[in-house]
């Protein structure tokens, strides 16, 4: 794993290779079954066709032509962060506007092609991570916060709590090819029976995510409709871990376990708009200095699509710096599958499952709701 660590100060990007350039040799090539002088894109459906158990890794970068910032992107929020003298860590501030995008944004074509490629069996699991380390922290640590005097980052660089968008599940994705690692936004776990609530809104608010939160950390204020537990957001957080016993525990969200053994399964890793910084911490089969490979005979391939630079990216079969939805259109006209359908809310998993808070129960603005879903007045 080539990648600077969680806590390190972010660094630029390094001047990004040309595209589609291949980090293997002929014979490696070849050994994988695919002629290495075919397009990029004929390239990467040839190993996707040649895969037995083929698993995509998604991150920020998928969303951010559904109006989504990603993180370490040519104009990701860490990328632009580095450049005013930003440094990863705690504490941040919570920008409000990130979350009106999130329910504003609706599933694009690579969404809705990653749903196909799954349906027509050429993709047997999906990793969603698309998030980043929450804070940035312009000051050392001796200064007071928040820093009144202190200069303060742009609007558009302000630290948050990382984004889950659900966009893969509200594309239709079937939820047990799906580890959502990092959380889902519209989604709750009761604390006591461990049972899903859905939410047509973002489930969280400025106080929730916070270890000074006088309910709890995830605590929402609203009660399980099953069994009157309290409800728990599934956002992950800086130095928490998904279904971790403190918080959560095992849960269909998180789906860790999943993720795992389809990790384990893998021979081809697809990674489609990640910087793999983040994912590289809990799996790498394809590094064959790897840990994680003692439960595996030997490492996988590992094909990048991505604009920027990606942790291990000199181990890749495959790189195309290719805005992600060009590259998904391609891929698929390439297979022969036709474009996904346009979104539809009355299709969307999200709000077909979702169960509106009892009157009293805290229920954010209208602006933090899913359109096609109810629409509240203020808070409750």
């Amino acid at each position: 794993m080539a990648c600077f660590s969680s806590g390190a100060a972010i660094a630029p990007p390094a001047t990004s290779r040309a595209p589609g350039t291949r980090r293997r040799s002929l014979r490696q090539a070849v050994k994988n079954g695919v002629d290495p002088r075919a397009s990029d894109t004929t390239f990467l459906a040839e190993l996707i066709r040649g895969a037995n158990h083929c698993v995509f890794i998604t991150g920020a970068g998928i969303s951010t032509n559904a109006g989504i910032r990603d993180y370490r992107g040519p104009n990701g929020i860490w990328t632009e962060a580095a450049a005013a003298g930003a440094k990863e860590g705690a504490p941040g501030v919570w920008d409000d506007d990130l979350y009106r995008t999130i329910p504003a944004a609706t599933p694009t074509i690579a969404h809705g092609g990653i749903k196909a490629l799954v349906d027509l069996g050429h993709v047997a699991f999906v990793i969603s991570q698309n998030e980043g380390w929450p804070f940035y922290d312009l000051f050392d640590r001796q200064t007071s916060w928040p820093p009144s005097a202190s200069p303060r980052l742009p609007s558009s660089l302000r630290p948050f709590p990382p984004p889950a968008d659900g966009l893969h599940l509200r594309s239709g994705l079937d939820r047990a090819k799906l580890s959502e690692l990092h959380g889902n936004d519209f989604i709750e776990i009761c604390q006591k029976c461990k049972r899903e609530t859905f939410r047509s809104f973002v489930t969280y608010w400025p106080d929730t995510y916070r270890p000074t939160n006088p309910l709890g950390q995830h605590v929402t204020g609203r009660s399980c409709p099953h069994c009157g537990g309290a409800l728990l957001d599934t956002c992950v957080d800086f130095d928490e871990a998904p279904d971790g016993d403190e918080v959560w525990g095992p849960n269909q969200v998180h789906g860790m376990a999943r993720a795992d053994d389809a990790m384990k399964k893998a021979d081809l890793v697809v990674a489609w708009g990640t910087s793999l910084h983040v994912i590289a911490h809990y799996f790498d089969p394809w590094d064959p200095e790897s840990a994680f490979l003692d439960r595996r005979e030997e490492a996988c391939s590992l094909a990048v699509i991505n604009k920027g630079t990606v942790c291990d990216e000199e181990l890749a079969v495959l790189k195309i710096e290719e805005d992600v939805d060009a590259a998904m259109a391609a891929l698929l006209e390439e297979l022969q599958i036709p474009r996904p359908p346009e979104y539809a809310p009355s299709e969307d998993a999200i709000l077909l499952a979702a169960v509106e808070p009892p009157q009293g129960q805290r229920r954010p603005r209208a602006e933090w709701s899913i359109a096609g879903g109810a629409v509240p007045q203020g808070y409750s």
